[in-house]
């Protein structure tokens, strides 16, 4: 018998940390101060927080690092996130903008573009300096207490006409902010507000274009009227509580992208239908099944988006494949175990992410889609692609880590163009020296593989192909401790960061 060498390759992990300040808004008091206890037991005492974009630590309560005094970390997590609450961040002001301290002490008025106001102590804006601001383009509000946003702004005299963007962060508790006649806006950002209602007369901004009202909880029975917005055309509502039906009758209908991930939603009603020009749609962290679609999202001819990243599907509806027009379907994390044979109508889809499924296989019309360039099919159960896989000649992106792959799927060398590929933990043992001909190669995944080598020949072309990878620019994913014939060495990578 012949003696095997081993190559054992183990993942390296290298991560980048960074801290965003989050809060939260629960619905009674007992909540929150449950919350705090078993977040004190999980810190030992301590508090985090973050400024400037860093994280400081301080104990506030010693008591807290008696450990006997208090249940686990693993009960006190466990019990925490049983508590109901609404999560969203504590905004700062936005670096480079003029602030409102710098606005009273300059004369420059004609460089500024950007104003930031910051504090619950503002109730008013300055309203007389910021109209010698001609060339102001932004405005931003961070945790104040403005109630009105003046009709002064839009008038012709003062001509400010390069103003198009109002962003408000963090307003003030249940003080709700009132807009007056403007026709120059056409962003408005209205952001991690729970505790406020909706703005009272935004759709005065006759022309705005776009609005994002995320983390706001805005709940179900919330009245927009945003069918007098007639130049609206992007809409994020995520992580609010919105119901659809009663959001796309009083919609614009010529509103080409909305986002309503984070929704509690478990249904699309037929209304969905009357969002004939939608060409971006995303239902991503929402509760939908399969079941309770309705037809009338077939009838959306114009999207090119669609996202059901988790969500709870367990099938594919067959009107989704009426939308021809789609460019990039998102079924993250969900139940689905068949992929129908219609999937071959999507002929312009560029971009299939189907990874965490429970998937055997994949239809012969994937041939079909000869314009996709990214196909992530990982955390499946598929040991095989059909041949027809192999006219997919524009595939850039191509993910099957976690399947049940026997051997390296030989089809890969076919993809030209393929620039990421990553073929983890799946039972390969060899790869073809022919790799090194994709010439257009970036990235190579091979963690939690164990290569197999017949001999010392085969082995030295494993490590000869790997390095010639490498010497082409390509970063591998691996550190590789190679044996061969009980002599150890270390062959050093450029890795994947």
């Amino acid at each position: 018998m012949k003696k095997l060498t081993i190559l054992t390759i183990s993942l390296i992990v290298l991560s980048q940390i960074s801290y965003s300040q989050k809060s939260y808004k629960f619905y009674n008091k007992q909540d929150s101060i449950d919350f705090n206890h078993y977040r004190m037991i999980m810190t030992k005492g301590y508090q985090y927080t973050v400024r400037n974009g860093l994280l400081f630590r301080e104990l506030v309560d010693s008591s807290y690092q008696e450990k006997e005094n208090f249940i686990d970390y693993d009960s006190a997590y466990t019990l925490q996130k049983q508590i109901q609450k609404f999560e969203y961040y504590i905004r700062e002001q936005s670096e480079d903008y003029t602030t409102g301290k710098q606005l009273n002490n300059t004369d420059k008025y004609d460089t500024i573009t950007h104003i930031s106001f910051e504090g619950r102590d503002l109730k008013r804006l300055p309203i007389f300096k910021i109209l010698r601001c001609k060339n102001l383009n932004e405005i931003e509000l961070v945790n104040t207490s403005v109630k009105k946003i003046p009709w002064l702004l839009n008038w012709s005299l003062f001509k400010l006409d390069s103003l198009e963007t109002f962003r408000i962060y963090n307003h003030a508790p249940n003080k709700q902010l009132k807009f007056s006649k403007n026709t120059k806006v056409s962003e408005l950002v209205y952001r991690d507000s729970p505790y406020s209602p909706i703005p009272k007369k935004f759709h005065k901004l006759e022309n705005v274009k776009e609005i994002d009202f995320a983390r706001n909880d805005f709940r179900k029975d919330a009245k927009f009227h945003l069918e007098k917005l007639e130049q609206l055309e992007h809409l994020n509502l995520s992580r609010n509580n919105i119901d659809l039906k009663n959001l796309a009758e009083d919609t614009v209908q010529n509103l080409k992208y909305i986002v309503l991930s984070f929704n509690n939603l478990t249904t699309i009603p037929k209304e969905i239908g009357l969002l004939k020009d939608l060409v971006d749609l995303q239902f991503a962290e929402n509760d939908i099944k399969s079941d309770l679609i309705h037809p009338s999202l077939g009838s959306l001819t114009n999207l090119e988006v669609l996202s059901f990243y988790k969500n709870d599907l367990d099938s594919l509806p067959t009107f989704i494949f009426n939308l021809k027009k789609l460019k990039e379907l998102d079924l993250y994390y969900n139940e689905i175990e068949i992929i129908p044979e219609e999937l071959g109508n999507l002929k312009n889809l560029e971009r299939l992410y189907v990874a965490h499924n429970r998937f055997y296989s994949i239809p012969e019309s994937i041939g079909e889609l000869k314009s996709l360039k990214e196909f992530y099919i990982h955390h499946n159960r598929i040991s095989y692609l059909p041949e027809s896989i192999a006219n997919l000649k524009q595939i850039t992106d191509f993910h099957i880590h976690k399947n049940y792959f026997q051997g390296f799927p030989e089809f890969i060398l076919n993809f030209k163009k393929l620039q990421d590929l990553d073929i983890s933990f799946n039972e390969i043992h060899k790869f073809p020296p022919e790799l090194v001909n994709l010439n257009q190669l970036k990235y190579l995944w091979m963690r939690g593989i164990t290569f197999e080598a017949s001999g010392e020949e085969e082995a030295e072309e494993l490590k000869n192909t790997l390095e010639t990878l490498q010497k082409n620019g390509v970063k591998i994913s691996i550190e590789m401790d190679q044996t061969i014939n009980q002599n150890s060495e270390t062959t050093d990578l450029q890795l994947v960061e």
